[in-house]
């Protein structure tokens, strides 16, 4: 049951066979209970909408064709109502339509006095129902009129578009700090001026002392939410800078890094559950709300709580294959150890494994630290962040997902949700974010000791496939053993054949780069992103079985090619070698190479036998593949050999 204000509801409904005159349409203004509304949603007759006393005006302007009902629309497609109709103060407005392309819908009404204008998008789709709430909701302030409503296509084509009706309410005003979902189990907490992300979940059967929240709510960039990452620098969008790198177009729910928050769309709550949609900010950029929208469902069950996700870019813009993370999970600091399953035997009791010294993920020089591929037979992916005193936490289940990324950040073991230090994981997918078409999947989460957390995993481990989070997508999986490759044998990484699309999983962008598979070239494509500085790949070896020793091999040769229409005529480029207690790139420990721009494959080698910080095991090589480059500018990448 929706919790909202009994108050007088606004309604205008398209009748059948209505009479249009010019460019003025005859419509009906109804006055009715939002249960009365309902009944007659169901029983849409002209009947139903034509026994008023007084027939209201409304003028269409800005079509280009009209038949049947039917309008042919581009930009500025304007109904323009009477001041009879929409006299009563209203916060949410529900349309009812169908349209052959994506739109933006603008509404034009009084607000305090004065004339304002509140913008939505609208999915394409047939018979299709938007409700979204007035900008200032959350601050109790309500609309005074509407007065028009114009829609135009995101689109350069034309759309087809059916008007079936609107209704302005004044709707409940729910607690934008936190609003709270409880059971006998579970406390959780939403908060809705931060785009309707988790900021609190209790566990009221079990006690910790000084333990309440599990959940780290420090800024807009924490909690338990959705976040997608995009397109770069492309002629429309600049992207801004964060953590030392050119940062991508990037929706966070919560909000931005200058604390920015989201903005509610909606909400209905029910008995057990939450509906949220939210608008996010781009985390990287002041105050810039992302044209995209994001869906929450949160339900609560005995044992566990449900998450269910959807996500719609409306920009319009071509993104890249980037990782995604699904969901970006922080937690409080005190939850100190990371647990997860590493192996081929899925939901049989098989060892787990764990980690309680993370750093932070963040940093590049342990970003392939807190990197765990999953097997390709591995359909146990959940994970956990517990207390390694009291083997107490939180857990997370995605299915269908080929990575877990996890760390600490300022590790200091506090159990306040507001502090700076936190634990954090996000199951990783690599996903190509489309324009108008949706992302979607669902999760669990649960809390106990690791076996109890184990338990109910297991318990509803088929709750879904998530089989969504495999379209527009790279698999980053690591293959499994087979009889004719056995385990000692089965990732061998000392030769990286890039010609094949099943090896994306074994290099990464580790700052301002955009890669890819050219089927046509058959290589990796490494494109330069952001302002075109301190491109970078990451060639992760420690999934390498056997283990690779530096020891062994004399030489790194790369097989490459760069386009004649790149920005420069010749190119550097800097291997850091991270190997034996090194974990990460450091100054000093690196070797340097020239690359040729002709359009043509070519050879490069470089002798690292002999230097004396390419010993012991090796971790990781990060490719800083162009010294100085153009934005944009490419590298395909056949191979990596260690020789």
């Amino acid at each position: 049951m929706i919790c909202k204000k009994h108050t007088r509801v606004n309604r205008i409904l398209r009748a059948a066979g209505m009479l249009l005159l010019g460019v003025v349409l005859l419509f009906a203004a109804v006055s009715c209970t939002k249960e009365e509304m309902s009944d007659m949603n169901d029983k849409e007759t002209a009947s139903a909408v034509t026994e008023t006393e007084t027939p209201a005006e409304v003028v269409a302007d800005g079509y280009t064709a009209y038949e049947n009902g039917v309008y042919t629309i581009n930009q500025n497609f304007t109904l323009t109502f009477s001041d009879e109709l929409f006299r009563d103060a209203f916060n949410r407005v529900t349309l009812s339509y169908s349209a052959t392309e994506p739109l933006v819908m603008t509404l034009s009404y009084t607000e305090k006095g004065s004339e304002k204008t509140d913008s939505f998008y609208l999915e394409a789709g047939e018979n299709m129902e938007f409700s979204g709430l007035t900008e200032n909701y959350l601050r109790s302030v309500s609309a005074e009129a509407l007065k028009t409503v114009t829609f135009s296509t995101c689109t350069e084509r034309k759309a087809q578009f059916t008007f079936g009706g609107i209704v302005t309410e004044e709707y409940t005003v729910y607690d934008g700090k936190t609003h709270y979902l409880e059971n006998d189990r579970f406390k959780v907490g939403i908060r809705l001026m931060w785009g309707g992300g988790i900021n609190y979940i209790e566990d009221k059967t079990e006690s910790v002392d000084g333990l309440t929240n599990l959940v780290n709510q420090y800024d807009t960039g924490r909690l338990i939410q959705q976040s997608y990452y995009g397109t770069g620098a492309n002629g429309e969008y600049t992207p801004g800078s964060f953590n030392n790198a050119t940062w991508s177009y990037n929706p966070v729910q919560g909000g931005d890094q200058y604390q920015n928050h989201s903005r509610i769309i909606d909400i209905v709550v029910g008995e057990n559950s939450v509906y949220i949609k939210s608008q996010p900010q781009d985390w990287s950029l002041d105050g810039q709300i992302t044209p995209s929208y994001m869906e929450n469902t949160y339900t609560l069950y005995d044992d566990y709580i449900q998450v269910d996700n959807r996500f719609v870019d409306f920009s319009g813009w071509e993104h890249p294959c980037s990782t995604q993370e699904l969901p970006a999970f922080y937690t409080v600091s005190y939850l100190d150890t990371f647990v997860w399953y590493n192996g081929t035997k899925p939901w049989t009791n098989d060892a787990l494994s764990s980690r309680d010294d993370l750093n932070f993920w963040g940093d590049a020089q342990y970003s392939d630290d807190c990197t765990f591929p999953l097997r390709e037979s591995n359909t146990e992916t959940w994970c956990a962040w517990v207390s390694e005193a009291d083997d107490f936490g939180i857990g997370l289940y995605v299915p269908n997902v080929d990575r877990l990324y996890a760390g600490r950040h300022a590790y200091n073991g506090s159990k306040d949700p507001m502090d700076g230090a936190c634990s954090y994981v996000a199951p990783i997918n690599r996903i190509q974010m489309v324009s108008y078409y949706p992302i979607t999947y669902s999760y669990l989460m649960t809390t106990g000791s690791t076996e109890e957390i184990r338990a109910v995993f297991t318990e509803n481990k088929d709750f879904c496939d998530n089989v969504s989070l495999h379209e527009n997508y790279m698999s980053l999986r690591i293959p499994d053993e087979t009889p004719d490759k056995p385990a000692d044998t089965a990732v061998d990484m000392s030769s990286l054949d890039f010609t094949k699309e099943e090896t994306y999983f074994q290099i990464s962008a580790a700052n301002n780069t955009v890669i890819t598979y050219d089927g046509e070239a058959g290589a990796m494509k490494l494109t330069a992103s952001g302002d075109g500085a301190d491109v970078q790949a990451l060639l992760s070896y420690r999934d390498s079985v056997p283990t690779l020793n530096a020891s062994d091999y004399t030489q790194i040769e790369i097989v490459y090619m760069l386009p004649n229409n790149n920005g420069f005529a010749d190119y550097g480029c800097e291997l850091f070698l991270c190997t034996g207690e090194q974990q990460g790139a450091a100054a000093g420990m690196s070797v340097t190479g020239s690359l040729t721009c002709d359009g043509e494959y070519h050879t490069l080698t470089l002798d690292v036998g002999g230097l004396d910080f390419w010993s012991g095991t090796i971790n990781a090589v990060r490719f800083d593949y162009f010294n100085a480059c153009d934005v944009d500018d490419v590298m395909y990448l056949k191979s990596v050999t260690l020789k």
